[in-house]
């Protein structure tokens, strides 16, 4: 038995869902048939596209549910919590990844954890700031000290000094922003129509504090500033949230919120196609998903960037993510648009699929037969339409694009041969992966390739293969990123110096005066040697 901690922000978690379904479960595949599912869940959470999961079983179905409710219920509290303790949970968390046993930080911490945040001060002017918090002059500080000076980092006083000296007054704790204080504030400087009673309203469903659930509120000068910048002080008037469009009209009147290449999780050479993507764009809103559909093996289709080397995925397993996830986020009908490649029998395929995954919700016939314009969005609530461009008789292929250096689009199908193939780099003598495409009369390549995503080419006629790149890494110690990288008369570093430099020139010398290169400078370093003929 082993343990392991992971630790998982309430606010980040986008979803949980009932059931085995992850890949966690599926490298266990054993230990999995012996737990029902009605006992395992995951979640997933993370503040980038693709998300992470934490994969649970739990002692009995019982446990389950008692976890479900108990997180659902702590998701729905952080999302509502007010801002003042959204703002200490946040600093919370930042002190305790950096405090020592003792439960304290030191200025050297504070001065390691501000880059984090993209912070930047002189260290004399982050000494001030510590010694005016530190006030038992130990050289370390706890929570409410380190709040303090996170609040000066902030807060710059010449900045807000105006403010509050206009709008706060004095009193036994100090200085406070009184209910005629911030009134004044909103109706004066940010022109809001409002009056004392809605100010009152207003402070007390912003603090959620007991203590001050008074007629007469007030707010403390730092809870005043973060005032200023929370949700509770947005630019979006109010008037604005709730939105009454007219969905009646013919679905081509609307822009529709739509998602290319969906199954993507990063590039469109060697990423990792995922059902989870589809699942992301779904809950985010989009209405229109794209399904690149190609001859799979044993006559299932598969979705993929094709003749790229990104992972696939089996068709049935995306159409079955969408049944699940169709109207999660929208009652209003989702588009499949698919980019067919497959044969006519796998097609078939694909339809009966559909066919019986979705059953109801997929519109297989005109919703009014007389009909001049389309349906409306209204008429097409929880519908699934295919959105799908026939192949031409006698045709079995499709198209994939790639942009050649003189700007014009090629045919990727029409190419002879494409892959992974490695070139020596000429000046750190190390050989490095590009893409290559072959055509009948020129040979492509990128600039560089990364691949660490198991991938397989399974051309018409060749024997499948699996091939592992997890071990490439782009070429490190070569700034590759210079406009003049790629150009012909770039020649980095040269071992030579100035007199391979010099042979260089003499060797091209028949291209006529004015012919030059350029190479990194040896005397300084960052800069460039440029020789002329």
């Amino acid at each position: 038995m082993f343990f392991f901690f992971v630790l998982v922000e309430m606010r980040e978690v986008k979803e949980i869902r009932l059931g085995q379904f992850s890949k966690d479960f599926g490298r266990w595949p054993e230990e999995a048939k012996r737990i029902t599912p009605l006992r395992c869940f995951i979640l997933f959470y993370g503040s980038e596209f693709k998300l992470k999961s934490l994969s649970i079983a739990a002692l009995s179905q019982k446990e389950c549910e008692l976890w479900l409710r108990g997180l659902k219920n702590l998701i729905a509290d952080t999302i509502v919590a007010p801002y003042p303790l959204q703002v200490e949970r946040w600093l919370r968390k930042q002190f305790y990844a950096i405090e020592n046993n003792r439960e304290v930080v030191t200025l050297k911490d504070v001065k390691t954890f501000l880059p984090k945040v993209d912070c930047k001060i002189s260290t004399n002017k982050l000494r001030e700031l510590f010694q005016e918090v530190d006030t038992k002059r130990r050289g370390e500080i706890g929570f409410d000290d380190f709040a303090e000076l996170c609040h000066k980092l902030m807060f710059d006083d010449s900045t807000f000094k105006d403010i509050l000296e206009e709008y706060s007054s004095d009193s036994d704790m100090g200085r406070i922003v009184t209910l005629h204080d911030l009134t004044k504030f909103l109706v004066k400087e940010q022109g809001e129509n409002v009056d004392g009673n809605q100010v009152s309203q207003h402070m007390r469903d912003y603090l959620q504090d007991a203590q001050r659930d008074v007629i007469e509120p007030y707010f403390t000068t730092i809870e005043f500033l973060d005032f200023l910048f929370s949700e509770q002080n947005e630019l979006w008037h109010s008037i604005y949230e709730t939105v009454c469009q007219d969905m009646d009209r013919p679905l081509s009147h609307y822009w529709i919120a739509s998602s290319h290449n969906t199954y993507l999780t990063g590039d469109q050479f060697s990423s990792e196609s995922s059902c989870e993507a589809y699942v992301r764009c779904l809950r985010m809103g989009c209405r229109c998903i794209e399904l690149d559909c190609w001859d799979g093996p044993d006559g299932m289709p598969i979705i993929y960037h094709g003749h790229t080397l990104t992972t696939r995925l089996k068709f049935i397993d995306v159409i079955r993510t969408i049944k699940y996830h169709a109207f999660d986020t929208s009652e209003y009908p989702l588009i499949l648009s698919i980019e067919d490649n497959c044969s006519l029998p796998q097609q078939r395929y694909m339809a009966t699929t559909m066919q019986k995954v979705f059953g109801d919700s997929l519109l297989k016939a005109p919703i009014d037969k007389n009909e001049t314009v389309l349906p409306s969005p209204a008429v097409l609530k929880k519908k699934i339409i295919l959105k799908h461009k026939k192949l031409p008789d006698g045709a079995d292929d499709g198209s994939i694009l790639l942009r050649t250096e003189d700007g014009r689009d090629m045919d990727l199908r029409n190419t002879v041969k494409n892959g992974v193939l490695f070139l020596e780099d000429p000046v750190d003598r190390e050989w490095n992966p590009h893409f290559f495409v072959l055509t009948q009369n020129k040979l492509f390549y990128t600039d560089s390739f990364h691949g660490d995503q198991d991938f397989d080419d399974e051309g018409e006629g060749e024997e499948e293969s699996s091939q592992n790149l997890s071990h490439l890494r782009p070429k490190e110690g070569t700034s590759n990123d210079e406009l003049h990288f790629g150009e012909k008369w770039f020649h980095g570093k040269l071992p030579g110096g100035r007199a391979e430099a010099e042979d260089l020139l003499k060797a091209y010398s028949h291209l006529g005066d004015g012919t030059f290169l350029v190479r990194e400078s040896e005397t300084f370093v960052g800069d460039y040697s440029l020789s002329f003929w």
